[in-house]
């Protein structure tokens, strides 16, 4: 079972509690829940004909809105084909299908969803688990007869039988990342079918910034007219595909010009996270498009509008030619009503107990790091957090499954149990009651927790070649580490520029001040001029 529900269950808070314990400010917070807002609970119920697009920052809420869309379209529609579909494997169906039930249930309290007609599916599935991807394989591959009629193969042999993880790595190298492998398996699948046809009514895809072009163009030829497909994204996010989910991107674009797929009017943008503290996810975006760098920017938006769809205001500066030639500064801020987390609101009742949201920590080596975060996390306990409270995340480098056992090991020196995520025995759990979560940063995506542990820190400015890494990759990592958290955020690592970067960004909050840029300076833009 996987126990995220642990995340939000109202605690007792014992009479002779500390003023000054976080566990405070923990049984606040799950006080102060919040449910969807206007705008979320007007997209969840409005659904279009054809295409829509949600972009959204890190904590908006579009898991709970597109769960919260599939009950509503189910509801209004039962005999409807509809398809849920996610990336990240620790997100589990399981979770989903019981954030769709309970929405359901509020709609129609004597029935029960349909799962025959609502699938929840993982994007690429394996022999144990549902997934959109192997699903068409199957659909394809069942066309075929004992001999394929088309590809004259046996059917084990069938140009259709699906391709598994394992599969992709003898053939591209071990080292694969398991975005590129399903772009290469996605690829392969979409050139093979000569013909589409149309299964679904309904596909909502949700996490959508690691899935390649040719994953939307199946979707999307799957499809029913009038190609009902939704998609929420999060560009910032993208730790595998660096390209952003634009129509123009994955679509293309008609003989005469015009958008295959046109989203005037229906692209939303959500610039407010429920999830992270404002000081937390303003730095992860520093950090992200190395705002702060002292080689120069690296990624991002280059102009007030798109910094104002993030959340932000322009306080002084421009992004003009002028601007960029002569070096001057910008400085911006996040608008206070675009900060809905409690911890920002000035009237916080807990602020002695809060303490420093965000704490910065460079140890000489990794050995030093482990037993460093073991004995914080005791610490932790001590003051009344419990296991589950608590996730590690380390960024992607060397021997990674080594690092993650240490950790594991440093933990049990001092008897505080925990479990990596992605074990046989734990393979699609997250949350265990009682137990330190330790994850690497593909399964933590998706995920949070009241206290996170970001590590290997140091990784973030330190790409891996022969793993085809780039900065920008391992930037997006970084902020993906960073906004896991509900509240408080450790970083750790060893000595880089990175945390240079960290601390200027902490000292200068609640703003950023950085040298303006333009498009032509980035080596990736989000910009997004398809609305």
């Amino acid at each position: 079972m996987n126990d995220r529900s642990n995340l939000y269950q109202i605690r007792e808070l014992p009479s002779d509690t500390a003023h000054n314990t976080p566990v405070r400010v923990i049984c606040y917070l799950q006080s102060q829940l919040t449910e969807l807002d206007a705008q979320q609970k007007e997209i969840a119920h409005k659904y279009y004909d054809g295409a829509q697009r949600i972009r959204g920052l890190a904590g908006a809420g579009k898991t709970i809105t597109f769960a919260q869309r599939s009950a509503q379209i189910h509801y209004d529609h039962p005999e409807w084909k509809i398809a849920f579909i996610f990336f990240t494997r620790s997100l589990y169906q399981q979770v989903i299908q019981e954030r769709i039930s309970q929405y359901y249930h509020q709609l129609s309290p004597e029935k029960k969803p349909n799962w025959e007609n609502l699938k929840v599916f993982h994007a690429w599935g394996a022999k144990d688990k549902e997934g959109f991807y192997r699903h068409l394989c199957l659909f394809y591959q069942s066309r075929c007869q004992v001999t394929c009629q088309k590809c004259h193969f046996p059917l084990r042999q069938c140009q259709f039988s699906s391709q598994s993880v394992d599969n992709v790595k003898e053939k591209l190298g071990k080292n694969i990342s398991p975005g590129k492998g399903f772009q290469y398996v996605c690829d392969d699948l979409e050139k093979k079918i000569t013909e589409f046809v149309e299964l679904y009514d309904v596909i909502l895809i949700d996490e959508g910034q690691d899935l390649p072009p040719s994953f939307y163009r199946l979707a999307r030829n799957s499809l029913h007219e009038p190609k009902r497909l939704y998609w929420a994204y999060d560009e910032a996010q993208s730790i595998g595909s660096l390209i952003v989910p634009q129509p123009s991107t994955i679509f293309g674009k008609n003989p005469d010009g015009s958008l295959v797929v046109d989203l005037r009017g229906r692209a939303e943008n959500w610039n407010k996270s429920y999830r992270t503290p404002s000081l937390l996810l303003t730095i992860a975006h520093a950090v992200n498009m190395g705002l702060l760098r002292k080689k120069g920017v690296l990624q991002g938006v280059s102009n007030q509008k798109q910094w104002e769809n993030l959340g932000y205001e322009v306080v002084e500066g421009d992004f003009s030619q002028n601007s960029v030639k002569e070096g001057k500064l910008v400085k911006i801020t996040r608008k206070p009503e675009n900060n809905p987390h409690p911890v920002d609101n000035v009237n916080f009742p807990h602020r002695e107990a809060l303490g420093e949201i965000l704490t910065i920590k460079i140890l000489n080596n990794e050995v030093e790091e482990k037993i460093w975060i073991a004995q914080q996390i005791k610490q932790d306990l001590q003051q009344g957090l419990q296991p589950h409270d608590i996730l590690i995340t380390a960024l992607g480098g060397k021997k990674n499954k080594q690092y993650l056992e240490g950790l594991k090991q440093e933990l049990f020196k001092h008897n505080i149990p925990s479990f990596i995520v992605g074990e046989k025995a734990s393979i699609d759990q997250f949350y265990k009651q009682g137990f330190v979560t330790i994850s690497n940063i593909y399964r933590a995506k998706g995920n949070e927790a009241w206290k996170v542990y970001a590590c290997r820190f140091h990784y973030a400015t330190q790409p891996l070649e022969y793993k085809q890494e780039t900065e920008l990759h391992k930037r997006n990592e970084a902020l993906v580490a960073l906004t896991r958290s509900r509240v408080w955020c450790v970083v750790t690592g060893l000595k880089s520029p990175i945390f240079e970067e960290l601390e200027q960004a902490k000292k200068q909050f609640p703003y950023l001040n950085f040298p303006a840029f333009n498009s032509k300076l980035l080596q990736r833009v989000t910009d997004n001029n398809e609305e």
